[in-house]
């Protein structure tokens, strides 16, 4: 565009899209910014809102699919634990049935001896104590046979009894084990059908991660379409794009265009509200390089691939690299037409188009104003050519 003497309108074929507040531009709404380069139609900006959320509920159900996994180990350590338990307890079960067994013998053995007793004394009645006493040779030896009798009936009685109260003793343990045991098989079979479902649901969400997955691919699919065709429509001129507005004078541009070419009022080697100003404060921006009598727009690149002396931040004149490879952070020319036209690149996308920002370009200004600030996506870069303020030649 113009430099402090001349200015030129240079139009495409590019629509605006926004509005322009406080030296910023918005466009369309305020979230427009978050979605990528070229995707300015509705379908796109759907397809992209789809994508996000997709992707965001396939992670949400990844981590409650591992949160799940966490509660079905812990859940596998607690079945494991009451396996050990019932294992154990059988294990008890089974010594007090040995012992039980034992037991049991040994009282028929204490109940044989004990009947076999009471056989021998005919029962303990009245006419064996005559039989005894008879017997006896004297009365000392029927009082020593009849407390040897009773002595022995007494014995087997007490050891009967003994026996008996030990069997009874472990059949009350073991019933309480076997309790125990029917607890934890209990306990097992709830912790498992827990486990189960658990499982159930793991499998349900790891479903729901990949389908959401899925559809998130199919969105991305049909955006990344969507830009292309965006690219195709608008292969030269770019897509009008999001871009924030830094210059200076923003507040008063571009009210103020006509008012500064008159008043030849300029700023980092432009009229203001003009593209040469514009990219020189970008240029001062980012390197504090101060451009000044560059001419205009179409003259920057110099000659033999050396842009125009310039002051950088070391106060000392410098030239720069000028080539036709687009790079993030420099100014792009256009030696179209009278005066051209300068652009300052904010970033390269991976198809080798560029985004930029520049002023004075009605059809990517907000207003559609001369003198305005605009942004474009997606611009086939092959029509310009630009200066590399990160590659001093001098």
């Amino acid at each position: 565009m113009k430099s402090l003497r001349t200015k030129i309108l240079v139009t495409t074929t590019v629509v605006t899209l926004g509005i322009s507040l406080g030296g910023i531009t918005f466009w369309q709404n305020q979230s427009a910014s978050a979605y990528p380069a070229g995707c300015v139609t509705q379908v796109c900006r759907d397809a992209y809102d789809r994508a996000e959320n997709s992707e965001r509920r396939s992670s949400e159900a990844n981590a409650t699919a591992i949160t799940l996994e966490s509660e079905v180990a812990r859940l596998n350590g607690e079945i494991a634990a009451l396996e050990a338990e019932i294992a154990e307890n059988n294990r008890i079960a089974a010594e007090l049935s040995e012992q039980i067994t034992i037991n049991q013998q040994k009282l028929e053995l204490q109940q044989t001896a004990l009947a076999k007793l009471l056989v021998n004394m005919h029962f303990d009645e009245e006419p064996d104590t005559i039989v005894l006493l008879a017997s006896s040779s004297s009365l000392s030896d029927f009082t020593e046979k009849q407390s040897r009798q009773d002595t022995a009936k007494t014995q087997i009685t007490t050891s009967a009894e003994t026996v008996k109260n030990l069997k009874q003793e472990l059949e009350n343990q073991k019933a309480g084990v076997e309790a125990l045991i029917a607890s934890a098989e209990a306990n097992k079979a709830a912790v498992a059908a827990k486990r189960n479902e658990q499982n159930e649901l793991v499998a349900k969400y790891h479903d729901d991660a990949e389908a959401f997955s899925r559809d998130a691919a199919a969105a991305r699919e049909t955006m990344q379409q969507e830009i292309a065709a965006e690219i195709a429509r608008y292969n030269s001129g770019g897509t009008v794009g999001e871009g924030v507005n830094s210059y200076p004078y923003s507040n008063i541009c571009p009210d103020y265009t006509y008012q500064a070419i008159y008043n030849g009022d300029g700023a980092y080697g432009g009229y203001i509200c003009q593209c040469t100003s514009y990219a020189g404060w970008k240029a001062y921006e980012a390197y504090g390089v101060v451009i000044s009598s560059w001419g205009d727009a179409r003259s920057w690149v110099g000659y033999g691939g050396v842009s125009r002396a310039a002051r950088g931040r070391d106060g000392q004149l410098h030239a720069w690299r000028v080539d036709y490879t687009p790079a993030p952070y420099t100014i792009a020319v256009s030696t179209a037409g009278a005066f051209g036209h300068v652009m300052w690149v904010e970033s390269v996308n991976a198809n080798g188009t560029i985004n930029l920002t520049e002023y004075n370009n009605t059809s990517s200004a907000a207003s559609g104003r001369e003198g305005d600030f605009g942004a474009r996506y997606n611009v086939n870069p092959n029509a310009y050519v630009y200066i590399h303020f990160d590659q001093p030649i001098y």
